[in-house]
């Protein structure tokens, strides 16, 4: 991916300031789908060559994802469930296999159920924030360029769609 890609989406995700949500529900959709498109091709082409290495990122991702879903059922207040997870999150900077696992694959995962969380957009938010800054923190050790500026992207994104809610 280029960063003319990056450039193009960050001036769509800055003329959103000027759209309603409401009004403009399938611009905001349109630009979501467009970052979560360019994230999974970068994801695509990081994802391990060898079946063994393969098989092993996938299943500590099954094991995230009941985490990450355990904590989701569990516990109702944004905090609650940040500290759950940020044992995962802490795990992923040491564990490389981890972390991998983590922002190749279950990131996506994550962000589906925040936004599904709360009825509150400014829990929503707050929640959101917090965990794209997990990502990005996890991701600039893990990940290309292109894919941490399009996680603050997202973040950016979240944070206009949100203040509009």
């Amino acid at each position: 991916m280029n960063s003319s890609n990056i450039v193009q989406l960050e001036q769509k995700v800055e003329a959103l300031q000027t759209k309603n949500v409401n009004e403009d529900k399938q611009i905001f959709e349109n630009i979501e789908a467009d970052i979560v498109r360019k994230k999974i091709e970068i994801r695509n082409t990081l994802m391990p060559n060898n079946n063994q290495e393969d098989e092993r990122i996938k299943e500590i991702a099954n094991k995230l994802n009941e985490h990450i879903q355990t904590g989701f059922n569990k516990f109702s207040k944004v905090e609650e469930i940040l500290n759950y997870l940020e044992p995962a999150f802490q795990r992923g900077k040491v564990d490389k296999a981890y972390g991998r696992a983590l922002v190749l694959l279950v990131e996506n995962t994550m962000i589906e159920q925040v936004k599904i969380q709360f009825d509150n957009s400014k829990d929503k938010a707050r929640l959101m924030n917090a965990m794209l800054d997990k990502l990005i923190e996890l991701s600039s050790e893990l990940m290309p360029d292109d894919y941490r500026e399009l996680l603050k992207l997202e973040k950016r994104f979240f944070n206009i769609l949100y203040s509009q809610s």
